[in-house]
């Protein structure tokens, strides 16, 4: 390896260490904790090690190795012995400044030998992950999560102990309609069930049992509930714009279910909440009226299709006075810093197979980059994200665009606003069945009318969100309004 080639590393990589370099000193032996970052690099990304560096503040400068020959040769002879699998690497000297140093290039392992782990010490306690700078030792749950990997797809795993009957009937019909809207002439529609969840890999080999997958898409809730406990969507209203104690029972929904249902009730509580008027495509998907909104259900779809479901904690939708956030068992596979950028990695491919052909996700990985334009060309506020290797989970967070479009918007303001969007939301939900304007008036706790009808009940009725029970005559005294159900 050229010096040349050594300075565009270190210029690409910076002069500190980092996700995917690491600076040691072993001017005269290898460093102890060399193979926790072997292991890192292997398990999580690849990276470049460098020998022969001293910190000097906040950077590292050469200083070269005493006898690079013999340290180069201690590193070959033991890298091979050293682990489960002989991790992928490359080892040179060159030179820095005119200072022998060794370049130790790691590459990722592929799937199916993780986790590399030190051989005499086993995974949890010799094997490790790269978090940021540091080298972290492997938990229970990442060495789980290694396995599985190993045999495939997390959702091509066989869901023992279930068989064709644990479809839902309803949901595999609702989804013959979604698919024959996309595609009339798709060959799948003329399968019988069986042959339909084969055709989408929902099935073991022998078509006795089903896949992860075809349970957590097409079963019934109680057979989902026994064999993934933990596979719910809460979707949570806090009152402030932090997590604490103003959660609001009443605005907040636990749905469990197969994800074709979860996802279309957690639509209808989003629609509802953020007041998006009743527009329906012929797929009963409502038409987006505005960046924000679509921004909303491609969070909602990426949250179902690429969650870790055998995590040990539930999906979240966290409604704060500022901002909305999805919270998603599993870290995501693909950079953030690349989301503006077409592709992506799958974790549950046989899900997002099934999501791409109802047109509820865009093939190619396109879906978010689309949205982020689309968000950048209207002027709303763009989404940020909280990628937690470590404790494997991911965070989507959407700013309200009225926080984010008035500068002068002040703290009350804001509070108003999210106020009168619990107003509505309360007033959907309270209106389940038919209810005069009084009652939903003392519901609510307000008193002032005009300020109700411009501001509530009119918005609702325009949405098409809610409807009078004798439309012909809107001034009855008679008069009820009742939430308009989905389709």
């Amino acid at each position: 390896m050229k010096t040349d080639t050594l300075k565009e590393i270190i210029n690409k990589l910076g002069e500190k260490e980092g996700e995917h370099i690491e600076f040691k000193l072993s001017t005269s032996a290898l460093s102890k904790d060399i193979w926790e970052t072997v292991s890192a690099f292997s398990n999580e990304g690849g990276g470049i090690i460098l020998l022969g560096y001293k910190k000097l503040g906040d950077r590292y400068v050469p200083v070269g190795v005493k006898d690079p020959t013999k340290i180069l040769d201690d590193f070959t002879s033991t890298v091979s012995q050293k682990f489960n699998f002989c991790p992928v690497v490359s080892a040179n000297i060159v030179e820095d400044e005119g200072k022998p140093i060794i370049i130790i290039e790691v590459k990722e392992a592929p799937r199916y030998q993780k986790p590399i782990y030190i051989k005499d010490a086993g995974p949890l306690k010799g094997g490790f992950k790269r978090v940021g700078a540091t080298d972290i030792r492997l938990t229970d749950e990442d060495v789980y999560r290694y396995y599985l990997e190993r045999m495939g797809a997390p959702d091509a795993q066989p869901a023992n102990g279930t068989i064709l009957d644990d479809i839902d009937p309803a949901t595999l019909s609702a989804f013959r309609n979604l698919r024959k809207l996309i595609n009339p002439n798709a060959p799948e529609l003329s399968f019988d069930d069986k042959e339909l969840l084969k055709a989408y890999n929902l099935l073991t080999k022998d078509s006795q049992i089903l896949t992860a997958a075809g349970l957590l898409l097409f079963g019934k809730e109680q057979i989902v509930k026994t064999h993934f406990p933990a596979v719910r969507l809460d979707i949570i209203r806090i009152k402030g714009i932090e997590w604490g104690k103003d959660r609001d029972p009443f605005l907040s929904r636990d749905l469990t279910g197969n994800l074709i249902t979860l996802r279309s009730s957690a639509i209808d509580f989003l629609d509802r909440f953020f007041l998006i008027p009743f527009h329906a495509d012929e797929r009963g998907e409502r038409i987006e009226e505005n960046a924000h909104r679509k921004a909303l259900r491609e969070a909602l779809t990426n949250l179902l299709m690429h969650q870790n479901y055998f995590h040990r904690s539930p999906a979240q939708i966290r409604i704060y006075n500022d901002r909305i956030e999805f919270y998603n068992p599993g870290y995501s596979l693909k950079d953030p810093s690349l989301f503006g950028s077409p592709g992506s990695e799958l974790r549950n491919p046989s899900i997002a197979s099934v999501f791409y052909d109802i047109g509820w996700a865009e093939a190619k990985g396109t879906g978010l980059k689309t949205t982020i334009e689309l968000l950048k060309k209207d002027g709303y506020p763009l989404p940020e994200y909280l990628n937690d290797i470590r404790h494997d989970t991911f965070t989507l967070v959407l700013p309200h665009p009225i926080v984010e479009i008035t500068e002068q918007v002040t703290e009350q303001v804001t509070e108003q606003v999210t106020n009168m969007m619990d107003r509505r939301a309360m007033t959907l939900e309270f209106c389940k069945e038919p209810r005069s304007l009084k009652e939903i008036m003392q519901f609510l706790g307000l008193k002032h009318r005009p300020n109700f009808i411009e501001n509530v009940l009119n918005p609702l009725l325009k949405a098409g969100l809610l409807k009078r029970t004798i439309p012909d005559k809107p001034r009855s005294r008679f008069q009820k309004y009742v939430s308009v159900r989905r389709r």
